[in-house]
């Protein structure tokens, strides 16, 4: 409403400025006195600065003040139709007089109000380098966070501002202050918001105020094989809506195990579009984090053998000279088909897997390259199509991640691989290629992926931390104590569950020996079978709620690595009955509650 009387003020003024001269014109003194012509100039001048300032506050519409500055505006109206009735005094006895006095009365208002716009408020630029945006990400497993890294820096080597935010660190009065905006935000779990954006989660339903300043675009991340697909970017573009924001484009969902997706490439012509014109050079394309290497599968060795579960595998893999990453971090793996496979694909269409193809920047045979591929969407080629074109369009293996088990410093990069069984019996894709199908020596495509959220707190000499972990997530519980060993940090708690402790307790030697050393000053342990009754970590967690609040008093923090569903999810519902649902949202606030599940 504000926005209106300041258009109907300024269109008012102007059609009495264009009809005074006629007035005058046509009136029995066609000369205007000097003071009122001057006034005249004024009144002008201020009218032209009015609609110079006007871009400033073209995208100010809803203000918590607008009803306030409504009323005296109307006050002031008022006061201007009084003077002009009540109070015609020389030098506005003549009639010019008083219309060119309401007139200046009316240019000044608007100008005024103009004026505290501007003060108030950032001007809306078109898109030049001089414009402020907002990139926003929510991340779980470091991926989504390195997304918008990669889109802020993207906007800043083209001369944008640009501000770099985790959801919880949004407040709505910062929305408010942002015409642009970027959100990457991942799906955690069944549909859930990731930890660091939970909290802007919660508030964010209970906020009222409009969003019509902003124009945003969202890009989701998800894994296709849980239900609730990109659950959270969805919520995120609804809510985006709801508060009147405009989208530059529809919601787009990555699936984070693909290693080519249209979805990414839609984002880079997004980003494209306001970069390219303002850089003198291409602008850089967006990446997912470090580039890909080659690495040896040095070893592997069965973990479990007597297990009555499936077998797990350490598995060694030797990175080039050189290669760095963080206790707690993540490698995907980009797997192949087995052998056999690969040759009953060619057996079945008659394709010849010995010719030579040329593929991402590698001179190999078909053979090799089909490894890499989905064979089952896989059709042959065309009669005379071009080999390398029609690899190019074929859908690759889904990417694999695993929690790293090692830190640099003790050589290979060590995995903790579980062996997937289809219905079928077959190995599957991932954990086959690992613990099956590649030879000792043989290549292994990877890529080291940060993951900011499972590392250790920046300064942790002085704080005691509390890992829980089962089945395969003590890899990258493992990780994070050998670090604390390496950096002599004696305050460590141990609780580590799986099935029986003489054929399932993985890594059992280092724990036992840190342990011993005084690394680990509690060890808690619950194999499922050793006893009748079943017993899990989130039953020891319980037990021990005492030695858990002295723990917290004392400004541990929580590390949880493992399963999602059963152990994670117990797990968090002991913290709750612990700490409180308040308790534990502060926890994840001070970043002491931290998970990695899956």
């Amino acid at each position: 409403m504000l926005q209106r009387w300041q258009t109907k003020l300024e269109w008012l003024n102007l059609a009495v400025l264009l009809l005074l001269p006629l007035y005058h014109f046509y009136s029995a003194d066609p000369l205007l006195p000097g003071s009122l012509a001057l006034l005249y100039l004024f009144n002008l001048a201020a009218l032209v600065a009015s609609f110079r300032l006007k871009p400033y506050s073209a995208a100010v519409k809803k203000l918590s003040a607008s009803a306030w500055l409504e009323q005296h505006l109307l006050l002031a109206l008022i006061l201007t139709l009084l003077c002009w009735f009540y109070l015609p005094q020389a030098p506005f006895i003549q009639p010019q007089a008083q219309w060119l006095w309401l007139s200046t009365q009316l240019t000044i208002m608007g100008l005024l109000l103009r004026l505290c716009w501007a003060v108030k408020k950032q001007p809306v630029a078109p898109a030049t380098s001089g414009q402020n945006w907002l990139v926003g990400y929510a991340s779980q497993s470091g991926m989504a966070q390195q997304l918008a890294q990669s889109s802020a820096r993207q906007l800043q080597q083209a001369g944008f501002s640009v501000a770099l935010a985790e959801l919880n660190q949004l407040t709505q009065h910062q929305l408010n202050q942002y015409q642009r905006a970027l959100f990457v935000v991942s799906t955690y779990g069944e549909g859930e918001a990731p930890d660091n954006a939970s909290q802007f989660y919660q508030l964010a339903q209970q906020w009222q105020s409009s969003l019509d300043q902003l124009q945003f675009a969202v890009l989701a991340l998800g894994d296709r094989s849980y239900q609730q697909f990109c659950a959270f970017g969805h919520w995120l573009q609804q809510w985006l809506h709801s508060r009147e924001a405009k989208a530059l484009q529809p919601l787009l969902e990555l699936d984070s195990s693909e290693r080519q997706s249209a979805a990414l490439t839609q984002w880079q012509q997004l980003l494209t579009g306001f970069t390219a014109p303002l850089t003198a050079q291409q602008a850089p394309t967006i990446d997912t984090g470090a580039s890909w290497l080659q690495a040896s599968l040095s070893s592997r060795y069965i973990a479990n053998p007597a297990s009555t579960g499936l077998p797990c595998y350490i598995v060694k893999l030797q990175a080039p000279a050189g290669t760095h990453w963080q206790a707690g971090d993540i490698v995907d793996i980009q797997p192949e088909n087995s052998k056999c496979n690969v040759a009953l694909w060619l057996t079945r269409h008659l394709v010849n897997g010995c010719q030579a193809v040329h593929y991402q920047g590698r001179h190999i045979p078909l053979c090799w390259a089909l490894a890499e591929l989905q064979l089952d969407k896989v059709q042959p080629p065309a009669h005379g199509e071009s080999l390398a074109q029609w690899l190019t369009a074929q859908p690759k293996l889904p990417l694999r991640s695993y929690s790293i088990a090692s830190v640099p410093a003790e050589g290979p990069i060590t995995l903790l691989v579980r062996q997937v069984q289809c219905n079928d019996g077959a190995l599957g894709i991932g954990s086959g290629w690992l613990t099956a199908w590649a030879m000792e020596q043989q290549p292994v495509q990877i890529r080291l992926r940060s993951h900011n959220q499972f590392h250790l707190p920046a300064d942790s000499s002085n704080t005691p931390l509390i890992f829980i972990a089962n089945g395969t997530g003590i890899a990258g519980i493992r990780a994070l104590l050998a670090q604390r060993v390496a950096l002599g940090q004696r305050q460590n708690w141990l609780l580590f569950g799986e099935r029986k402790q003489q054929s399932d307790f993985f890594f059992a030697r280092d724990i036992q020996q840190w342990q011993q050393q005084g690394f680990i000053s509690h060890c808690s342990l619950a194999f499922s079978q050793d006893q009748t009754e079943k017993r899990y970590v989130q039953h020891v967690l319980a037990e021990q709620q005492q030695q858990l609040r002295q723990w917290l008093a004392q400004g541990a923090a929580i590390y949880v690595c493992g399963s999602l569903h059963g152990m994670g999810e117990a797990v968090h519902q002991v913290l709750q009955q612990v700490v409180g649902e308040a308790g534990l949202a502060q926890l994840k606030q001070q970043g002491r509650y931290r998970r990695d599940l899956y």
